[in-house]
């Protein structure tokens, strides 16, 4: 899913966005957890593999209010992704994953997929959009930023203009269709994984009348 919206300094002519942060998103750095729209080009961020990074550009866009069901956000409530409070993600905006599952069937145990692929995982949904200002941050190469302890987020090098042409070394990227062959693997997981507690649980001398 690529962005086709040309990104606009300042307050921005509202547009149908696919990637990009809420300007309310905090990311960490030295001073602390700080809102995306704060940030301005210089300012340093904590980056998951080269520690602080200055960002490099910082543009502004407008989302509608109206978009098609198909580029609606992606709602993380609180706890789907260690995050201590409800994250809305555009579609295309690129997030980090680490599992043993991601090890077994890509060889890498931290992949990047598109916040789209993790519908149905954890309790993530489509939200209705709301307008409100989009950021995009780029680096000169691409990063990956904290956005909660365990919430890891991709930013772009200067000349990406979308977020899943996201390429960061060390880190594979993992197309939708490979993202959600992912996804529904752990879903799976966490299917069995309530269906063994369960059970034990049945079984439990508490449970015996």
């Amino acid at each position: 899913m690529g962005s086709s919206v040309a990104h606009h300094d300042g307050a921005g002519v509202p547009a149908i966005l696919v990637d990009g942060l809420a300007a309310t998103q905090k990311l960490a750095t030295s001073d602390g957890w700080v809102e995306v729209g704060d940030l301005e080009p210089g300012d340093p961020v904590l980056t998951f593999e080269q520690g602080e990074m200055p960002v490099a550009r910082v543009t502004r866009s407008a989302q509608v209010a109206w978009v098609p069901p198909a580029f609606w956000p992606v709602l993380l409530p609180e706890g789907a992704m260690a995050n201590p409070h409800p994250v809305e993600l555009l579609p295309a905006q690129m997030v980090m994953l680490e599992s043993e599952l991601a090890e077994d069937l890509y060889g890498e145990p931290f992949v990047m997929v598109p916040a789209l692929s993790l519908l149905g995982w954890n309790g993530i949904a489509r939200r209705a959009p709301r307008e409100v200002e989009i950021v995009h941050l780029q680096f000169e190469g691409p990063q990956v930023v904290f956005a909660g302890p365990s919430l890891l987020l991709g930013c772009a090098g200067l000349g990406a203009r979308a977020a899943n042409l996201f390429r960061c070394d060390g880190m594979m990227t993992l197309g939708l269709k490979e993202a959600r062959h992912l996804v529904a693997g752990l879903i799976a997981e966490g299917e069995r994984a309530s269906a063994h507690l369960a059970r034990q649980a049945a079984f439990s001398p508490e449970a015996r009348p």
